[in-house]
C-alpha cells in the first residue's frame, strides 16, 4: 500500500499499490475531507485536484508523473474534454502516458465530473 494522508486506509479496496517497480491507483476523484469536490463544479478544478492527489500518492510511493504509463479517465460529460487538455499539459508536459477517456453516467457522488486511474512504473520517466 502507497502511504499519503490524502486518501483514507482501503477499506473496502487499495487506493495504491506497488508491486516491484509498478504502481497501481485506483479511480482518485476530486472529493475532498468533507466528502464535497475540490474545485466546485468545474471539470478543469476537479482534474487539477485529482491530478495532484495522483502526484502525492506517486511521490509517496518512490514514483513520480513521469512514471505514469498508462491512465484511464472516467467524465461524467465528454463534451467537455477539451477542458481536461490544459491540465494534462501542466501534469504530463513531456511523453504523454497511454489514456482512455470514457463517459460514465455518474460517479461515487453527484457532484463528481472526473475519476481517474492510473499505472506507473519507477524509472519510466526516463524513456
Amino acid at each position: 500500500m502507497c502511504s499519503s494522508d490524502l486518501e483514507p486506509p482501503g477499506e473496502i479496496f487499495s487506493n495504491c499499490l506497488t508491486v516491484g517497480d509498478q504502481i497501481f491507483l485506483s479511480g482518485i476523484t476530486a472529493a475532498g475531507p468533507d466528502g464535497k469536490p475540490e474545485g466546485g463544479n468545474s471539470l478543469e478544478s476537479q482534474a487539477r485536484a485529482v491530478l495532484g492527489k495522483i502526484h502525492h500518492l506517486l511521490t509517496a510511493a518512490g514514483g513520480s508523473m513521469a512514471s505514469v504509463v498508462k491512465i484511464t479517465v472516467y467524465v461524467t460529460d465528454i463534451s467537455r474534454r477539451a477542458e481536461l487538455g490544459k491540465v494534462r499539459q501542466e501534469f504530463f508536459p513531456g511523453t504523454k502516458p497511454c489514456s482512455t477517456m470514457v463517459e460514465v453516467k455518474g460517479l461515487v457522488t453527484p457532484d463528481l465530473l472526473i475519476e481517474i486511474d492510473a499505472v506507473a512504473i519507477r524509472g519510466a520517466g526516463k524513456r
